[in-house]
Parts: C-alpha cells; structure tokens; sequence
C-alpha cells in the first residue's frame, strides 16, 4: 500500500511513532504510515474531535481490541485516549483492500473466494468473542496482505457513533435493515455486513446493487431481497440466509466457520445474539486461522459505493433500474449511468407548494423535535424541493409511484449523500386528506406531520 508525502499541516510523530506518509483520511480521522522506535512500520490512526465520551469508549473499545485473538485480524499495538486527538498503531500491510483489489482485477473465484471468507468469518468470531462488533464491516476493511486477508477498524465506529448523534458511522450500502429501525447493532449486524462483503467480493457489486442516492441505498437495504446473481452456488444459501432482514435468523459467525469448513454440518439460525454463544465442542479442523501475528492498516472509504479505480476495460451497466410495486400500479425509477433518475408521474392535485409542521421521533442518539417544512412538487416533472427550517436541512424529491391519494417519493439531500443524519432523507409517503397533504417518512426515523398549501 503506497503511502502519500505528509502534508505541512501533519505532525511529524505521534506517541513516539514517527510519522512518514500518508496513508488515508477518511471522516473517522487521518491514517499515517509510520515507524515504531524499534525501526518497524506501523499503521498510525488519529481520531477527528473526540469529546471526552467518545475518548471514555474510545479506551474501552481499544482494551477489548487487544484481547482479540489474532485470527486473520488486525494487531492492535498501542492507544492511548490522552492526547491532543487520540490514535491508535496497529501493524502495517503492503497490500491492498478488497474494494481496491475488486476495482483494479475484477471479482474472486474459486478457492481465492472461500479462502476469503473462511478468514474473514473467522476474524469476525475473534472480534465478536472479545466483546466487540464490529459495526463498519466492508470490503474496504479486509485488507490482502502476503499471508492472507486481515479485517481492520473494529471497535473504531462504537468509539465515534455518538459523538456527534447526527453523523453517519459506517458505510449504507452494508448497513443491516434493524439499524436503519433505529435498533442497535450487534453480532447479528456484522453477520449481515459480512455475507455482503462476500458478494462484492465474488460479483463486484454490492448486495443490494448501486444507488445514485443515499435514501435509494437505504430503501434497497430495508425493503428489496439480495442480488446474488454471479455469487457461487456453493456459497448463494449462506450469504442469502445471512442477508435475511430478520437478524434472529442469521448464523453466528462461529457458525459461518463451520458451514464453510463443513458444508454437510446444519446451520444453527433460531437466534443470533448480540455477542456470540459459548462454543460448542467442534472437531479441531473446524478451528481455521491465519498466521498467529496479523498485519493491519487502515481502509478508508466514501459513505456511498463507488467506481473508483474501476478497470475501463470492463463494462458497466448503462442501466440500473428499482421497481415499486402496489396492489394498483408499479412504477420503474430508472437512474442511468450518470446518475439521472428518470421520475415517475406526478399527479396535478399534488402540484404546487405546501406548508406545515412535522415531528421527527427520537432515534440514533437524537431527540424528538418538530420543524417547519416546505415542500414543492412541480407539475409535470415528477420532482420536486423540500426545506425543514429548525433543522437546516434541504432535499430533492423524485416521484415513485402515485396510487389513488397516495403518493409515494424518494428525498435525498442535494448532491444525492450527506454526513448529517438528520438530512439524510429517504421514503416519503403523501397522502391526501381533502385540501391537506399527510406527511410520512419512515426510512431512519419516523417523521410526521400534515401540509397545506
């Protein structure tokens, strides 16, 4: 992994670790390729604004990260919670992430794919068994070093996640449906990450396919089943039974071992908890491990999934397209491959602007609190503006499908992705109440209210 020159306004050491390059930035904080006093390479990573709660998790997450049992993770060396920003030094890998090795060389097959997620299932039951979940499982975090695949920055999104209650921690288009609920995540949570990391890595597409927009990724997530098309046939059952939306059904990933190692042995999914069940007596084949000293850095990744360093040379889709249906009418939203999304029909007795107060219930660290809103829907284009006045927030609508007085619309903050939460938009159902509009938005926190013109 090629490290960039330092910039002027980078520190020179860090915890005594000289620092020598750059390796990433991501909105967690900054990843520095450094040297240890005894002259080894590490990974550096430096934290952005953390308050004193986070710095109270931060130490916590990171003592259990030492207790993680080194099967095909991430060695964590040294923390500390006390300085001006607080970082952590893990062991330094030559090697690319999955996301890059995918763009750059195209899907895994055969026994490179099941070597991969035999030691990333693995890794995850070593980190469930310290305590941890993970919480940020992706292709950018399983790094391909010489000696085998490493899974890195667990415990890093607990530490940070209520910080700041309106950012985003993680990556959407890995999310689990019971997050997006506003539950918390769990073991079951990074199960869910794990089978779609698995996808990208045998398809090169994430689980629920590419979305032009952050609330179209979240509506896939929670409402439409996996694409497993190109998935082997050996693993498609697994990764299908592990992408279910309800996580009780899932595998543990002690579990995922054994049916990956013993592809006769049942699947025990009557209940995942939020941190592993005491193993049961397995032969010791079973037990499958990467070498006893792992090697991390730190991946870093846009919130959204992304092209980038995609080889040219292979095609992608022109098209990709998300069908609505109801008991009445289907619509297609086609987005084609820059982006646009075609809209659906607008109904002339929606058009115009409407005006009103809504109420958004607590959830994801926020309270409950109202705002004013303004909404336009222009005749005849299927899109339309919104505009919450107490949380600064705009949108952009794009028109679903509309049945009887009900319709149904897309909201994405401008530019299609956001880190503030609260502006993150989603599902938006309008329904009409004579001359009112019932406003109705369940994506990640429920948001009601009425609308007049």
């Amino acid at each position: 992994m090629a490290a960039l020159p330092l910039s002027k306004d980078d520190p020179a050491e860090i915890g005594g670790y000289r620092l020598t390059g750059r390796l990433g930035e991501g909105g967690q904080g900054v990843v520095y390729l450094g040297e240890a006093p005894d002259g080894r390479r590490v990974a550096v990573k430096v934290l952005k604004n953390a308050g004193a709660a986070a710095r109270a998790r931060f130490a916590r997450e990171m003592a259990a990260a030492r207790r993680v049992a080194p099967f095909c993770t991430a060695a964590v060396l040294d923390s500390s919670a006390e300085d001006e920003l607080p970082y952590l030094v893990s062991e330094f890998v030559d090697g690319p992430s999955l996301q890059q090795h995918v763009a750059d060389t195209g899907p895994l097959r055969g026994d490179e794919l099941h070597r991969l997620a035999v030691n990333t299932a693995s890794a995850l039951a070593a980190i469930h068994a310290a305590g941890i979940v993970h919480r940020d499982l992706k292709p950018a975090n399983v790094l391909l070093g010489p000696d085998g695949p490493r899974v890195v920055d667990f415990g890093v999104a607990r530490a940070m996640d209520a910080e700041d209650s309106t950012q985003l921690v993680g990556t959407p288009a890995y999310f689990a449906p019971e997050w997006l609920k506003g539950d918390p995540p769990t073991a079951a949570s990074d199960v869910f990450a794990w089978a779609g990391t698995m996808v990208y890595a045998a398809t090169g597409q994430p689980p629920f396919g590419r979305a032009p927009t952050l609330p179209a990724v979240l509506h896939r997530v929670a409402n439409a089943e996996p694409d497993l098309t190109g998935v082997p046939e050996t693993l498609r059952d697994l990764l299908r039974t592990c992408l279910g939306k309800n996580p009780a059904r899932r595998p543990t990933a002690r579990d995922l071992i054994t049916r990956l190692v013993e592809p006769g042995e049942p699947l025990d999914v009557t209940l995942t908890e939020a941190l592993p069940r005491p193993a049961r007596r397995r032969p010791a084949r079973t037990l499958v491990a990467c070498a006893a000293v792992g090697a991390a850095a730190w991946g870093l990744a846009d919130a959204l999934p992304h092209d980038r360093g995609r080889d040219p040379a292979r095609p992608s889709p022109s098209v990709s397209s998300t069908t609505f249906h109801s008991q009445t009418s289907s619509t297609t939203v086609t987005t084609d491959q820059n982006g646009t999304t075609r809209p659906g029909p607008l109904p002339a007795a929606f058009a115009g602007t409407w005006t009103g107060t809504v109420r958004r219930a607590a959830g994801f660290g926020m309270g409950a609190s109202t705002s004013e809103v303004t909404l336009t829907l222009r005749a005849g284009e299927g899109r339309g503006t919104t505009y919450y006045k107490a949380w600064k927030c705009r949108g952009a609508l794009t028109v679903l499908t509309s049945v009887d007085d009900r319709l149904m619309l897309i909201e994405a903050p401008p530019g299609g992705h956001t880190t503030q939460l609260a502006c993150a938009g989603g599902s938006l159902t309008l329904t009409r109440r004579g001359d009112r509009l019932d406003y109705s938005n369940t994506s990640l926190v429920p948001i009601e209210g009425s609308l007049g013109r």
